[in-house]
């Protein structure tokens, strides 16, 4: 049973610094770890050979990427390499600055040996996401029929409450551990969202070939990247694109119809026009399939 671990960068090598050493750590060590360098601007390169010739007992393969791709085309690239390690079990993805606690893999590895009756039907298992002493309840999500359509709903902290495991829909790039034979059925995240809803996206494709489970003494430091509800920038263009062409490819009109109408209310309670057209246009988009970097709303465009 071999786990190999996948960690996405860009410009962030105060965060990466720290997260590298959460997994060269491990009180048991992933036997492989790919870095994805989404063409770096701030010395990530000169830390990352230096890295790669340390001696820790793990095997290291860095990515570089000609251009900035998102988080999406970082983790298309690095699940693209590891994918087809055969000597790999089990996968790992997070970005770079999530911080898993020291025991981490060994807490996925004891879970899987004790429930071995769980892992043929198992596509991925996932850590607990927090900060400061509390989970995020927007990092696992679950998928619930209701009136409106298919709607997703993050689980509140509470739910977590003396639970040592529990089936989940809808999971984030921090802390997934996929197990490699069904990533290669579901298929890579799509490169083409850039950022955000990708992970979402690739978790429904994942939940497909088998089931999803959230373990709750898998632990990750992670602190909720959420842009203020007043903010209008680039953000909400792929946002408001990728949530929208997910529900058209795997939901239905009818699904379709009432998120689009949630994420209109969201940006309307905001009492700003600009935030409503910008929602409006990756709305747009995202019903006609025009993925993709858009020409206007690139990283750091904001009003």
């Amino acid at each position: 049973m071999n786990f190999g671990a996948v960690i996405v960068t860009y410009n962030r090598i105060q965060h990466l610094e720290k997260s590298i050493r959460c997994y060269t750590d491990q009180t048991s060590k992933p036997s492989l770890i790919v870095v994805v360098d989404n063409c770096s601007t701030d010395g990530t390169a000169d830390f990352l050979s230096s890295w790669k010739a340390e001696e820790e007992g793990v095997e290291k393969y860095v990515i570089t990427l000609p251009s900035n791709q998102g988080g999406s085309g970082g983790f298309y690239a690095g699940l693209e390499y590891i994918q087809k390690r055969e000597d790999i079990d089990w996968i790992w993805v997070a970005d770079d600055d999530a911080y898993p606690e020291l025991n981490a893999f060994e807490n996925a590895k004891k879970f899987i040996d004790d429930h071995q009756d769980l892992v043929p039907e198992t596509a991925a298992i996932c850590g607990v996401c927090g900060y400061d002493g509390h989970i995020s309840p927007i990092q696992r999500s679950f998928l619930r029929k209701t009136l409106f359509g298919i709607q997703e709903f993050p689980i509140r902290e509470s739910f977590y409450d003396g639970k040592e495991f529990f089936e989940i829909n809808l999971y984030s790039f921090v802390g997934t551990i996929m197990k490699r034979e069904n990533l290669l059925k579901a298929g890579l995240p799509n490169k083409d969202f850039f950022i955000y809803q990708d992970d979402l996206e690739h978790a429904v494709r994942l939940g497909k070939s088998g089931k999803l489970y959230c373990v709750t003494n898998i632990r990750i430091e992670h602190k909720d990247n959420v842009a203020p509800a007043n903010e209008i920038s680039w953000r909400d263009y792929y946002a408001s694109r990728n949530l929208t062409y997910m529900y058209k490819e795997h939901f239905g009109k009818w699904s379709l119809f009432w998120r689009i109408v949630r994420r209109r209310v969201f940006a309307f309670l905001t009492f700003n026009f600009s935030k409503c057209h910008l929602v409006n246009i990756g709305i747009k988009d995202g019903k006609a399939g025009n993925l993709g970097v858009h020409p206007v709303y690139k990283p750091g465009w904001k009003v």
